[in-house]
């Protein structure tokens, strides 16, 4: 796979990550947020961060 498809991929992550942190704060401001919702979205992110390094070190 080239640099173009990394460099897409890390955006593509890069926006699911907002998009989680974004739904974790609407979680967050209901008077009972569902804390294992929001603890899936947490894990999700950690490991779209993982993927963006891997994707990263490809790109070295």
């Amino acid at each position: 796979m080239g640099k173009k498809h990394h460099k897409k991929a890390i955006d593509s992550l890069t926006q699911r990550i907002q998009e989680h942190q974004e739904k974790i704060r609407l979680e967050s401001e209901k008077d009972l947020p569902d804390e294992g919702l929001i603890k899936h979205w947490e894990k999700e992110i950690r490991a779209f961060e993982k993927a963006i390094q891997q994707a990263r070190k490809r790109l070295e």
